[in-house]
């Protein structure tokens, strides 16, 4: 085959070949060199910069409609301040100077016995001082401290009294939720001050529970958690413990805890109303309801207010009296400004009969919630006084109980019972009369069905001195 000629080779070699073999001298060749780096890096510098712009203009148009929609977005606003949350702003002193010690001492155990509370959120004393001799206005001291109430007080001297004011501020409105005032002696401040502090707190407490669960009430149905389910059923049973209100209540905990398998203020409130329905209808699904929730509370608050609580209750149904006090001993050690275990221990106290024990303890109960919508208290103190024959004690505490709570079939026997035994037969025959007209079978035999039974000879005795009682009067 011939070789190919230099013209040909030169025809066939690429463009850039043939063009830089044009360029005859050193410097032009140079020259090009520079120019073809030049090029490039214009053109990736026009590539890099028409890329930023690009994703510049994407930012601008889309990056604003994200941040809009989140902006818009209900569950991504700032997450809402814990139901049970406060803040105890420093008491005023309005009187004497030597009575500081006093306020200064009361504002603090308020807010020890506050944070006792189950399920509560306590702004710490050292943060709240900071509002000392300040006038803030609460729905900023709540925005600032992430809290939905703010209790404030005042101590003036009137006398040989010092009258302390109590308010309790919804952090959201700045509206007055509940307000009391208290006249101490001036000389027994000392002693009184813990008991103030835990008198005090409990009713806060309450106030706190009834609040939340009314503004939970108002949540639009897609706004509702667990939590404010379960709040609104503990408000319902502060509304006034009677089976229509203890049966919404018990509806309500099983939502929350359907919602929310993890809910201990749910299982916790289950726990309280099924001991409530067996003690009414004696019925094994509220006690097998009771055992479910003691058991799930055992595991999800151990050592807890519930978690103590619960196993207590079952316990007292299942007529465990020495397991159902231990159960309150500790309550009382875990949380002694809390009634719950002066409430637990009373009842088991009676049954065993060691009356002055029981009353030392419900009175004690009484005190540390001396708004309790639940009357049993109250109404266990009549029947003490009964078994310890103080005959116009019981007839007196028993008619105001009668009178909060007309229908309360408990309530008539040891009333009537004790009206029969300080000489009032004709009033107690009123009573029964008045009783007959919401329970026309009303007999005896309806001592048995409210579980009222125990090993304790003196609670034994009382009872049977109830009945015989009860039979004097007419009431077969």
């Amino acid at each position: 085959m011939a070789a190919d000629s230099p013209q040909q080779s030169e025809q066939a070699a690429p463009w850039w070949r043939r063009l830089w073999q044009r360029l005859h001298s050193r410097f032009a060749r140079q020259i090009a060199l520079i120019a073809v780096i030049v090029g490039a890096i214009a053109a990736a510098g026009h590539f890099v910069g028409g890329m930023i712009g690009w994703w510049h203009a994407y930012e601008i148009t889309f990056g604003a409609q994200e941040a809009g929609k989140t902006a818009a977005s209900p569950g991504r606003t700032k997450a809402a301040a814990p139901l049970l949350s406060i803040v105890v702003l420093p008491f005023t002193n309005a009187g004497a100077t030597e009575d500081g010690w006093f306020v200064e001492n009361l504002t603090n155990d308020i807010v020890v016995e506050l944070s006792r509370v189950p399920g509560s959120s306590v702004i710490g004393r050292e943060t709240a001082a900071g509002y000392r001799n300040r006038e803030a206005d609460p729905r900023e001291v709540a925005k600032e401290l992430d809290v939905r109430y703010v209790l404030a007080g005042s101590a003036e001297r009137t006398g040989d009294k010092v009258r302390l004011r109590v308010r309790l501020l919804d952090g959201e409105t700045g509206a007055q939720r509940w307000a009391e005032r208290f006249d101490v002696e001036r000389a027994a401040l000392p002693a009184l001050v813990d008991d103030l502090a835990r008198k005090l707190a409990r009713a806060v407490d309450v106030e706190m529970v009834r609040s939340a669960g009314s503004a939970a009430a108002r949540l639009a149905p897609e706004a509702v958690h667990a939590e404010d389910l379960a709040m609104q059923g503990w408000a319902a049973l502060y509304r006034g413990l009677n089976r229509k209100t203890n049966e919404e209540a018990l509806a309500l905990f099983e939502r929350a805890v359907a919602m929310d398998a993890g809910s201990v203020r749910g299982w916790g409130g289950i726990a309280y109303a099924s001991s409530n329905a067996r003690r009414w209808a004696r019925s094994e699904d509220d006690l097998r309801r009771l055992e479910t929730a003691a058991a799930q509370l055992e595991r999800l608050d151990p050592g807890g207010y519930y978690g103590v609580l619960a196993p207590g209750l079952v316990a007292f149904q299942r007529r465990d009296w020495q397991a159902a006090l231990a159960a309150g001993d500790r309550m009382i050690e875990r949380f002694p400004g809390h009634h719950g275990g002066y409430q637990l221990r009373g009842p088991v106290l009676v049954r065993l009969g060691r009356f002055e024990e029981a009353l030392a303890d419900t009175e004690k109960a009484i005190a540390l919630l001396p708004n309790n919508p639940d009357t049993s208290n109250e109404w266990r103190r009549g029947f003490i006084y009964f078994g310890m024959r103080r005959y116009a004690e019981a007839a007196a505490g028993l008619r105001q109980v009668l009178a909060k709570s007309p229908t309360g079939l408990a309530i008539v026997f040891p009333l009537a019972a004790a009206l029969a035994r300080d000489g009032r037969p004709e009033e107690a025959r009123q009573v029964l009369d008045e009783a007959r007209r919401h329970h026309p079978d009303l007999s005896t035999a309806k001592v048995a069905e409210l579980q009222f039974e125990g090993p304790g000879e003196q609670f034994i005795a009382a009872r049977e001195d109830m009945l015989a009682a009860l039979r004097e009067v007419g009431l077969p």
